[in-house]
């Protein structure tokens, strides 16, 4: 008999909550994506407005309204939806939680694959002429200095195949439901921070840099392609150190 996974009392509390349909159910995956945009998007919004002064409030909402409008209005609809109609991602939910080990390396693969996925996707998106003035230039419309909400000014096109690429892993391969939710929040988080304009001394070290995602908005040749990691940028010749 294996020993008890250190996270098994948090999944028994995540299903003592919502139960096993709860979990089961798209709204406990969503819930975590949201969580990913808005946690950090209130953090840096505040850092914008109060600590830097950076924006105005004005200027803030502005971009905040311009991107969430309609993505910020399909959270409650979706979820009424997912209440309303027995709709399941799972057809059985574990009683045990995953290991951290476990949890480590699913993360890890669920951050490597993205950034893959998307990165080409990325690339795509600027040497596809009609994409590029029909749907990914929508989110170029936002040039340095960025707001971190300028993460979600996406075309509604862009935004299913973004998500899709992001969370390729979760969605290809059988891993635990914490897992997923965790790396669902986790991936979003820093698709987010990467547009939010500040370097950020510790996390610059593992993650896509906000100041060279910067220099992806300002230049036509495309630079800084990655939104997550910049593994892919340094590999394929696209990758530019922020001065």
């Amino acid at each position: 008999m294996q020993p008890e996974s250190s996270l098994q009392p948090l999944w028994d509390w995540i299903l003592r909550h919502l139960g096993e349909s709860g979990v089961a159910s798209p709204a406990f995956l969503f819930t975590a994506v949201v969580a990913g945009v808005y946690l950090p998007g209130i953090v840096f919004s505040f850092v914008d407005v109060v600590v830097t002064r950076r924006l105005t409030l004005a200027e803030c909402w502005s971009v905040y309204w311009r991107a969430m409008k309609w993505y910020g209005s399909l959270y409650p609809v979706a979820m009424i939806a997912f209440l309303a109609l027995p709709l399941t991602l799972l057809s059985r939910v574990p009683a045990e939680a995953p290991t951290v080990l476990e949890l480590a390396r699913d993360l890890v693969l669920y951050f490597l694959i993205g950034d893959f996925v998307s990165y080409f996707w990325h690339r795509y998106e600027h040497a596809n002429p009609w994409y590029m003035r029909h749907v990914h230039s929508y989110h170029h419309v936002d040039t340095p200095p960025l707001s971190i909400w300028t993460a979600m000014v996406v075309h509604p096109v862009e935004g299913f195949s973004v998500f899709a690429c992001f969370h390729a892993y979760g969605i290809l391969f059988p891993i635990h439901p914490l897992t997923f939710a965790i790396g669902a929040f986790s991936v979003t988080a820093v698709n987010m921070i990467t547009h939010c304009g500040y370097r950020l001394p510790v996390y610059d070290r593992v993650f896509a840099t906000a100041r060279e995602h910067d220099l992806h908005h300002a230049e036509r040749e495309p630079r800084n392609v990655s939104v997550m990691l910049s593994i892919c940028d340094r590999m394929f010749g696209t990758f530019q150190k922020a001065s």
